[in-house]
This record gives C-alpha cells, sequence and structure tokens, in this order.
C-alpha cells in the first residue's frame, strides 16, 4: 500500500500537519453573566433537604430548562460532572447486582467503571472500524439472560446506530444509555444524539464543545427516570 494510503498511525502522511490555532470560547458575555451571578452570593444553591432548593437554585434550573427545550427533550437534569452523570443515569435504572450491561472498550473508563460502581458486570462489545461507534451486530451476539441495559458511547462527535440499538433493546426489554460526552450538537435522522435513548447525557469539561470547567447534563424523556436521577444527584 502506498504511504500516502496508509492511517498515519501506521506510518502514512498525517492529515492534519500542524497543531490547531488556539482557541477561548469565553467571551465578555459569559465574564459579564459570571460577575452578575456571583454578586448575588448564591452558586448552585443545592439543599439536601426537601423544599424549593432541592433542585438547585434559580440559574441551575433556568440552564436545565433551556437545555431540555434546546435538545427537544422532556427533562434535562444537571451534574457537577459527566462522570457523575454516568453514575446517576446507571443508579437511575435500578438495576440488580450482578446485571450485565453491555458497553464499548474503546471509550473513557468511566463509562465501564460507573457501572461497577453498582456491582453491574460490565460487558465489551466491539465497535464498528468506519465510525469507532459499538457494532450492533456484536452486541446482538452478547446479550445474554443476564443483561438489562446498553450503554453506547457516541465517539468522535457522531451519533451511533441509534435504530439499530433501540430495536434491539424493544426485542430484549433493555435500557439504553447514550455516552454523548462527545456529541452534544450531532444530528441523526433530525434528533439530537443520545435523545431517542432512555437516558442521555453531555459533558461540560474542558474540552468539550460547551465547558463550565467540570459539568455535564443528562437528558430523558421519561418522567419517573428524571425523577430518580434528580434524586441520586442532590
Amino acid at each position: 500500500m502506498p504511504i500516502h494510503d496508509q492511517l498515519a498511525f501506521y506510518g502514512g502522511i498525517p492529515v492534519i500537519q500542524r497543531p490547531f490555532n488556539s482557541y477561548s470560547s469565553i467571551d465578555e458575555t459569559d465574564a459579564l453573566e459570571v460577575q452578575r451571578v456571583m454578586a448575588t452570593g448564591s452558586l448552585s444553591q443545592f439543599i439536601g433537604d426537601a423544599g424549593q432548593y432541592f433542585l438547585g437554585g434559580p440559574e441551575i434550573r433556568s440552564f436545565e430548562d433551556q437545555f431540555a427545550e434546546k435538545f427537544k427533550t422532556k427533562h434535562a437534569v444537571s451534574v457537577n460532572s459527566w462522570t457523575s452523570g454516568l453514575w446517576v443515569a446507571i443508579g437511575a435504572l435500578e438495576l440488580e447486582p450482578g446485571s450485565e450491561v453491555i458497553t464499548s472498550p474503546w471509550t473513557m473508563a468511566a463509562t465501564a467503571t460507573t457501572l461497577l460502581h453498582w456491582n453491574i458486570v460490565p460487558v465489551f462489545a466491539d465497535i464498528d472500524p468506519k465510525t469507532f461507534n459499538l457494532d450492533p451486530a456484536d452486541i446482538e451476539s452478547k446479550v445474554t439472560s443476564k443483561t438489562r441495559a446498553i450503554v453506547c458511547p457516541d465517539i468522535f462527535g457522531q451519533s451511533a446506530d441509534i435504530e439499530s440499538l433501540m430495536d434491539i433493546c424493544r426485542k430484549h426489554d433493555l435500557s439504553l444509555v447514550s455516552d454523548s460526552a462527545q456529541a452534544p450538537f450531532a444530528i441523526r435522522n433530525g434528533y439530537f444524539a443520545g435523545t431517542a435513548s432512555h437516558i442521555a447525557g453531555y459533558s461540560f469539561n474542558y474540552h468539550k464543545h460547551i465547558h463550565t470547567g467540570e459539568g455535564g447534563m443528562l437528558v430523558t424523556n421519561d418522567s419517573d427516570l428524571a425523577d430518580r436521577m434528580q434524586l441520586l444527584r442532590n
């Protein structure tokens, strides 16, 4: 194979041959908003007790409402990191310890380690060599009597084959969690990546499309799942 036809990983010529220019997504408007909130003396305003602040203060709830509207979901639940978001999502499914959840080996470690926290067994399926997202056919081959859910990352800013994954879930009565950390604005068949799943979420970490230093957002159209996620989040 000619060297120019090979992937750079295997000795080919890299497509990107110089560093990207530095870029800041934070502008003067953001700075003014931070100053406005800081001046109130209150930030998240979460209180771990029944009452109006169990779901956070007005800034948090406004952010969630706007996010749900933008992503066309019934509910958005903010978290302090997307790792926390995965932990909350898995907990909200209320799976029995020892249950199996099929996920990807090609992802950040938290996609699998949050399963271990809940005493769930991660089962790795293979990825599609063209998209690096999970291969639905290989997922199907990994389903057993203990399988209860699929956690599917949307890798490199592109949605997984959500239609095929949901078909598998309906066939085997499984839940689908989309780890859409890297794909908040990816669109597939007219909807945002992850929003056709039972639960999805996005990262607001430093190197993501939207960054708040740390943070994340869960979305769902299931009100019972949203309630459980809010309880676990607080």
